[in-house]
């Protein structure tokens, strides 16, 4: 008996059809092990907080009646800060709400961790991302200039230091990026160092008999010989950015843009450790040009007329110095830039301050504003 072609057609398009893993069988199929239930939630906080330094944290847990608790451990940053214990305090379930206390804690990101330990065994952790902001208002001052000096106008300055008596400072953009040193009061460059114009040049800062250079996006600084410019070596760095730059005596103290500093080995530039700038309402973002004085590191905000005072313990911002007018109107010219360069004249205690571009460098007093 013939048997149609199409019959044939549609019965050999069937069999595969139908038998084929995927196409409504289960065979030859993983099938993903569902998540389990936990058993506990925290309540509060909810989500990530932003909350000043010093403020207690409400938290609240839930765990149901008929589950045993062994213990909660609460940490803050990595570090153990409470431990409640059904034993020694009673009934866990009545001390599910409770109040942690911060101080001690540093300004920026921190991470909130509580682990449950069940009677079963069993373990569950729950973490939270907390902020903290600065518990210090900084200052407000104001300035008075009280001298001027002639600054080179072509000069993109990324750092200026002064140091026995001679003015060095670090200029940026490429092509044009350059070490250099400089009379004061005149304003002539006695020496330079140009940099490969591949380079972005930023900050600079010297340390003993040495001078230490930044650049850019590069991720390479170089350190020179004070005297004769000459390259030392080159060093290589992680952060993404080089901007500001300088030292406190015994690590280099280091920007990239953003509101965190970098305390950095001098010789290996290996990060030792870092903070997060704050004051009472945010965080302190686009910290620049650096200066350590008297034990406080200054900064620069770019794209501001600010100067920040910041404690390099803390991250916390103890003043703010508004410059803005310091260069008169009648001196700038559309190439004009950005307020940038901050120099401390540690034996005759004199502050100095320039920018990008600009025709003065100004020495100011401080004064606390009102």
């Amino acid at each position: 008996m013939r048997i149609p072609l199409v019959s044939v057609l549609s019965l050999l398009l069937f069999i595969p059809f139908s038998c084929s893993p995927g196409n409504g069988s289960t065979e030859g199929r993983t099938t993903k092990a569902s998540k389990p239930e936990r058993i506990s939630s925290l309540l509060e906080p909810a989500a990530a907080i932003t909350i000043p330094l010093g403020e207690e944290i409400k938290l609240v847990l839930s765990i149901p009646d008929t589950v045993s608790v062994d213990s909660v451990r609460v940490f803050m940053g990595g570090n153990l800060k409470k431990t409640i214990r059904s034993s020694a305090d009673g009934p866990i379930q009545e001390m599910l709400e409770f109040m942690l206390a911060t101080e001690g804690e540093h300004t920026g990101k921190s991470g909130l961790r509580l682990r449950l330990f069940f009677a079963s065994g069993e373990n569950e952790n729950h973490s939270r991302q907390i902020t903290f902001l600065s518990d210090v208002i900084p200052v407000e001052y104001s300035y008075q200039v009280v001298k001027e000096y002639p600054h080179d106008v072509k000069a993109y300055t990324q750092g200026l230091e002064y140091v026995d008596g001679v003015l060095y400072e670090g200029t940026g953009n490429y092509g044009t990026s350059s070490l250099r040193r400089i009379t004061l009061e005149t304003g002539e460059v006695s020496k330079t160092r140009d940099l490969d114009q591949s380079l972005f040049g930023e900050g600079i800062t010297v340390l003993g008999e040495r001078i230490y250079q930044l650049t850019y996006k590069s991720q390479v600084g170089f350190i020179y010989d004070k005297s004769t410019f000459e390259e030392i070596q080159k060093v290589y760095y992680r952060n993404r950015e080089g901007w500001g730059l300088t030292n406190n005596g015994e690590e280099l103290i280091m920007s990239d843009g953003t509101n965190v500093i970098y305390f950095l080995d001098p010789e290996m530039f290996t990060i030792n450790r870092q903070i997060e700038v704050y004051h009472n309402m945010g965080p302190a973002n686009s910290l620049n040009e650096l200066e350590y004085i008297d034990g406080k590191l200054w900064a620069n905000r770019y794209f501001t007329d600010e100067i920040v005072i910041i404690d390099p313990v803390t991250g916390k911002v103890e003043g703010r110095i508004n410059l803005k007018g310091i260069l008169q109107a009648k001196h700038r010219k559309p190439t004009t830039d950005v307020l940038n360069g901050i120099a401390w004249d540690n034996e005759g205690e004199r502050l100095f301050v320039t920018g990008k571009f600009w025709p003065r460098l100004f020495e100011i007093r401080i004064r606390e504003s009102g």
